[in-house]
């Protein structure tokens, strides 16, 4: 749904080159937005749905859609685009493939709309691992086939196609970044990245027994939030990675039993996890390949999950 009205706070500029940051009052916004403050001026522009954090007050910030042409009109001149704005939920796209669509799709056609008629230096696109679907072969590689199982997974794929097409038709320099689990200390219960992670450690945290589907010996490609911002900001400012598909992921799996583990290790909690029936559906293996963020960026992940899920738990 368009926002009908909205807001815009001006920010004086102290730096040469402006970037954009769609949906960068959210979690990976945030991070991203710290590493760059200092060398670029930022522009925000989000329409608060699931904002992690208050508007900062050296950038420039519009409330608004994607999707809605007036969030262009008045902002300042923009040198690099970063879409991190997107209908985010799984569920929510099931449910509602339509809004999905109108989010994911149309709001990344108008925003390269707007950088194709502005002549934008670099377009950095997000997109999901929900793009690969049920696996094929691990590690999952860039060239992986495609089969997303839900709404969501399709329309972060025709988002991407769409940048990969206009990068070819309107000579316009792209670049996608497709990260894998992403965990946050920014997270609450009921955000879409949350999953099993923020699961685990609210219920260990309250002293309430959580549930362990299956054998546990699934096994996911866990990321920090702080490691995506760090990719992101590589791909900013890396000739070699333009027009370039790159995974952003750790690169090693890890299970579920391992998870459960740990946290109850770092918590020193003596919990014993229920045991209940596989879910039907789930993909049961995925971590991905990032030997091309090796290459191209010089991207390793430099928080290991032990780390990350002890910052989780004291800040949860």
């Amino acid at each position: 749904m368009l926002l009908k009205s909205f807001s815009i706070r001006i920010c004086m500029p102290k730096h040469a080159e402006t970037v954009l940051i769609t949906g960068g009052l959210g979690q990976i916004g945030y991070y991203t937005y710290l590493l760059l403050r200092n060398k670029y001026e930022i522009c925000i522009l989000d329409n608060l749905s699931n904002s992690k954090f208050e508007v900062p007050d050296d950038v420039t910030f519009i409330q608004n859609d994607v999707q809605n042409k007036d969030s262009y009109k008045n902002l300042p001149r923009i040198d690099y685009i970063i879409h991190l704005a997107a209908q985010l939920s799984i569920n929510k796209s099931i449910s509602e493939p339509i809004f999905d669509a109108e989010n994911n799709i149309l709001g990344t056609l108008q925003l390269l709309e707007y950088a194709r008629n502005e002549n934008i230096k670099r377009f950095i696109h997000i997109s999901s691992a929900s793009t690969f679907g049920d696996p094929k072969f691990l590690p999952i590689t860039e060239d992986h086939p495609r089969n997303p199982i839900s709404p969501y997974g399709l329309s972060k794929l025709v988002s991407e196609k769409y940048v990969c097409l206009y990068s070819e038709l309107y000579n316009l320099e792209t670049i996608i970044l497709i990260p894998f689990n992403i965990y946050s200390p920014l997270q609450h219960a009921d955000d879409p990245y949350a999953g099993v992670i923020y699961k685990f450690i609210e219920a260990i945290k309250k002293g309430d027994t959580y549930s362990i589907e299956g054998d546990g010996n699934q096994t996911r490609d866990f990321i920090h939030v702080k490691d995506v911002a760090r990719a992101i900001a590589m791909a900013l400012e890396s000739e070699s990675a333009v027009n370039q598909v790159i995974n952003i992921g750790s690169g090693v799996p890890y299970s579920i039993n391992d998870l459960s583990d740990t946290l109850l290790k770092l918590s020193e909690s003596e919990m014993k996890p229920k045991r209940i029936e596989e879910r039907q559906g789930d993909i049961y293996e995925s971590y991905c390949s990032i030997q091309k963020a090796e290459e191209i960026l010089g991207f390793t992940q430099s928080i290991p999950i032990e780390i990350g899920l002890s910052e989780l738990l004291e800040s949860i």
